[in-house]
């Protein structure tokens, strides 16, 4: 494995190579950055541009990116003039400060031993004289080339340049307009954001987001690859390796800087491989959290304290009564702690409730405070890192000698009865629904497959299965629903999902065994009892399918899919004014679908009503005239089957009426698709019969040359059933001709049959 130093705290003292191979998320932001400066730099369009972020979000990683990536653009070399700030410049006061520290960096970015004999000669003159020096110096140096300024916690910057300062810098940069800046800082800060300020409006506001677990997930893979971890990389492909990553996501709070602190502990295997590095990372991290506590005010101090202690997100209400202070005190105080990046605000209501930003954050007061006693956050760690029973296993096996790991292993267990749920486990299943909702399967999936790896219940594998199912990977999602109902035989649920999966596979009666046995567990679940309804129904078994509908309706008698599928059920059977009344009840609950309207249709139709199918047809089209056109062709299909189950001379006057019908509302075009799904029903006639219906079309058809195409396909495909000569298809352009080949290819021992199952 090659060494590679990682900074935790200071990116810029990595090489360009390590920034490169790092960085994720910010890629096209990185680009506009460099893109935009390039302009400033060649053109007179100069940018200014202000990354908001709190500490260890990326803002340094960003910039030292950007700073490398223009510095190797050889045709800017000649343009251009950078100075790059060190990310803590806490000595400006004024703005010849600010003008000296860019002198500074220019001197020693180009070791311009020139320019270095010019700065010390502005050294004892007074203030006011030192600053128009300083000024005309750094014009003159810049010459005719564009200065690039890089500033880090601009808003410390400001504070200590005042207002006077603030006007000074902003005056000097609209009088020389060859200066490009690119700053940071945790928050929106007043110097940028009030009316008032002599930058109002200036900047380019970019806020840099948190890391999602993804993003994370990435970040990781980059550290193992550029360190050449060949077991990290290969661990974070693994269940247990993404669970591992979303619980230090939970820790982190999406800042990139703990996760990178935390990529050592990723694959460790055992307990004692852990929790000893741990309280050496915590002993090196403890100065730098220890000195921004020193930079707070005391009541500030006390504040992060409490929060500390309370963990989750506490109301101002609470926060000013559990410290003594007045509620216009505590709120002015969070502010001040909210601006500076120690904590963030999430609104309840017209209620804030804060929280600290850096989980981290927690370690200088709890190292302080507890002193022997254990660390939160290590148990919080162990909790998350590790299931119950890792820890129960590790405890039966832990000598005498392993105190400080047994006292973590027992308040992470501790912790764990109190719980309903651990956070990666409701991480996780929020992630789940998330992706799931969105179609997002392979995302869902791998969510899933973490489940299974640290909880692992009869409901994580079932929806594990749910998921496989929906991808069409029916083999393995039959596999996981068994493990769910080895763990839980009783799952009806699951018994239901199961008979799903079966059915998909053609394997017919397991299926229906399975929705039994679902029904059998639970007499009311409605899932089981449909699916076996529409199982029956496909399998011609429609008396039985009608009883499974029935049952499903004495319990939710407003229930529109079933009356649906009570109606199509009723249809097969050839009960066709029962099937019409199903499908009225269906359309008068609240949420009838288009099926349950044409098929009313379809039934008028089958009953020679022609007057009420049409007017029920007109209804239906015009309901969902704005479906999509192969549903509205489909359905009409089904709408008029019924015309075709009568005799030809009953309804060939009614033919040109519903092209009628279909014509009055710009639907020829939807009519034409539904003729050619009832030609395979129209050619299951004989062959004078069928040669009968064609000329009926055909004369119905006369006055819509859209239609011209389905009856030319319906008159080929007649005369070669009439003659099999195969000029009777050569005559029709090759599309066409497949089209008919498909419709006489139908096995002619099937059922004469609407286009599609009607459920």
């Amino acid at each position: 494995m090659q060494y590679t130093f990682l900074s935790r705290f200071t990116p810029s003292l990595m090489t360009p190579d390590t920034l490169e191979a790092l960085f994720v998320q910010r890629e096209k932001l990185a680009q506009s950055l460099v893109e935009r400066l390039r302009e400033s730099i060649q053109t007179s369009n100069k940018h200014y541009m202000l990354l908001i972020g709190p500490r260890g979000i990326g803002k340094t990683h960003l910039v030292a990116l950007v700073y490398h990536r223009l510095q190797a653009m050889d045709d800017l070399c000649d343009q251009m003039r950078v100075a790059w700030l060190r990310e803590e410049e806490w000595g400006i006061t004024s703005f010849l400060d600010l003008l000296l520290r860019i002198l500074r960096a220019l001197q020693e970015q180009y070791d311009d031993t020139d320019l270095d004999e010019r700065i010390e000669a502005l050294f004892g003159r007074d203030a006011e004289e030192a600053t128009r020096a300083a000024a005309d110096l750094l014009t003159d140096y810049v010459g005719d080339r564009t200065l690039v300024v890089m500033l880090e916690n601009l808003d410390d910057i400001f504070d200590g340049l005042g207002d006077e300062g603030q006007q000074q810098w902003r005056a000097y940069l609209q009088n020389h307009s060859n200066t490009a800046v690119l700053a940071t800082a945790q928050s929106l800060f007043n110097g940028v954001s009030l009316r008032t300020s002599p930058f109002y409006g200036f900047f380019d506001v970019r806020h840099l987001p948190q890391f999602t677990l993804d993003d994370a997930v990435n970040l990781l893979h980059n550290v193992a690859e550029h360190e050449g971890d060949d077991d990290l990389a290969a661990f974070l492909e693994t269940p247990t390796g993404r669970a591992r990553v979303r619980a230090v996501h939970h820790l982190a709070g999406g800042n990139p800087r703990v996760y990178v602190i935390f990529s050592q502990f990723l694959s460790a295997e055992a307990l004692d491989a852990l929790v000893e590095p741990f309280m050496q990372m915590l002993d090196e991290l403890t100065p730098y959290y220890q000195a921004r506590m020193q930079w707070l005010s005391p009541q500030q101090r006390k504040i992060v304290e409490f929060l500390a202690e309370r963990r989750g997100a506490v109301p101002v209400k609470t926060i000013a009564e559990r410290n003594f202070m007045t509620h216009q005190t505590a709120s002015g105080q969070l502010r001040s702690l909210r601006d500076s990046g120690y904590v963030q605000a999430r609104k309840v209501g017209r209620e804030s409730h804060y929280e600290l930003r850096e989980p981290l954050l927690r370690l200088v007061i709890e190292v302080k405070k507890y002193r022997s006693a254990p660390i939160r956050l290590l148990v919080d760690f162990l909790r998350l890192w590790y299931t119950r029973t890792d820890l129960q296993q590790r405890m039966a096996v832990l000598g005498p000698e392993a105190a400080m790991e047994r006292t973590y292993v027992q308040e992470a267990l501790a912790t764990m009865e109190t719980e309903t749920s651990s956070m990666v486990v409701k991480s996780c299943q929020r992630d789940f629904d998330r992706h799931y909702e969105a179609g997002a399967y392979e995302q869902a999936l791998r969510v899933a497959n973490e489940l299974v790896e640290v909880r692992g219940n009869a409901i994580d594998w079932a929806i594990r299965g749910c998921t496989l199912g929906d991808m069409d990977r029916h083999e393995e999602a039959l596999e996981s629903y068994e493990h769910a109902i080895g763990i839980e035989p009783d799952f009806a649920e699951v018994w239901n999902d199961y008979g799903a999966a079966l059915w998909r596979l053609d394997r017919h009666e397991e299926a229906l065994s399975s929705f039994d046995r679902a029904i059998q567990l639970s007499p009311h679940l409605a899932i089981a009892w449909h699916n076996r309804g529409v199982a029956l129904g496909r399998l011609n078994q429609h008396e039985e399918a009608l009883d499974s509908f029935n049952q499903i309706l004495e319990s939710s008698p407003e229930d529109a899919h079933v009356w649906n599928q009570r109606g199509v059920a009723l249809a097969n059977l050839g009960r066709f004014e029962e099937a019409l009344e199903s499908y009225k009840r269906a359309i008068g609950t609240a949420k009838a679908s288009y099926q349950a309207y044409f098929n009313r249709a379809d039934m008028h139709f089958r009953l020679g009503q022609w007057r009420e199918a049409r007017g029920a047809l007109t209804d239906a089209l015009t309901r969902f005239s704005k479906e999509d056109p192969d549903i509205l062709a489909i359905q009409s299909a089904h709408a008029l089957f019924g015309l075709l189950t009568r005799e030809r001379r009953e309804v060939v006057r009614e033919i040109r009426k519903v092209l009628a019908l279909f014509a009055e509302r710009e639907l020829v075009a939807i009519l034409t698709k539904t003729i050619i799904l009832l030609l395979p029903a129209l050619l299951k006639k004989p062959d004078a019969e069928a040669r009968r219906w064609l000329e009926a079309w055909r004369a119905a058809a006369e006055e819509h040359e859209a239609l011209e195409l389905p009856v030319r396909l319906f008159e080929a495909a007649v005369r070669y059933r009439e003659t099999e000569d195969e000029r009777a298809l050569l005559a029709l352009p090759a599309e066409e001709r497949d089209i008919v080949k498909q419709i006489l290819r139908l096995d002619d021992d099937e059922q004469e049959e609407a286009p599609s199952i009607k459920q």
